[in-house]
């Protein structure tokens, strides 16, 4: 069962608490509460901000550069299109492109994605069109296309992938 309490022993009137200590204690919690007010309103705004980002440019060599630089640039590339979105991010080693890369079009749908070794195309890429519907999965060896993805597939002499085998001619025995 709850006691009742008497008048004279309820908080704010007894001997150990006077009307100056709950008044610092109000401005304190006032204090406070401002205190992580403030400390939200700087988590939100920090976390708004995007990160330094080093401008980088291709050079005529095909490497990367910082921007207004004659340095190869090495880190994370981000390179954007002139329109502000994102064209191309990955990995740049020594100015050249390394490991997972993703390309998008001006219209921010992503183009391709696949991976660099030492500067060239090396492995499975996927290609999309600008809706974004995927057009072709292709392997790539030392940047050059060397065979559809899909095993079923095979490449003809135009290195255009085709579902069927292409025509091997016999040549006459000679006896």
């Amino acid at each position: 069962m709850l006691k009742e309490i008497p008048p004279s022993q309820a908080l704010g009137q007894g001997e150990g608490f006077t009307f100056a200590e709950g008044k610092n204690q109000t401005y304190n919690l006032f204090f406070m509460k401002w205190i992580l007010v403030v400390l939200a309103v700087v988590s939100v705004v920090f976390l708004q901000l995007k990160r330094g980002e080093v401008g980088v440019k291709r050079g005529d060599d095909g490497l990367y550069y910082k921007a207004d630089s004659t340095t190869v640039f090495t880190g994370e590339g981000l390179v954007y299109h002139p329109n502000g979105k994102k064209a191309a991010h990955g990995q740049i080693v020594d100015g050249k492109p390394t490991g997972t890369w993703s390309h998008w079009y001006a219209n921010g749908q992503l183009e391709a994605e696949g991976n660099y070794t030492e500067g060239k195309r090396d492995g499975v890429w996927v290609q999309f069109d600008e809706a974004g519907e995927k057009l072709e999965e292709a392997t790539w060896v030392d940047d050059v296309k060397k065979a559809p993805a899909d095993p079923t597939a095979t490449q003809t002499l135009d290195n255009t992938a085709s579902a069927e085998a292409p025509e091997t001619k016999e040549e006459p025995k000679k006896e």
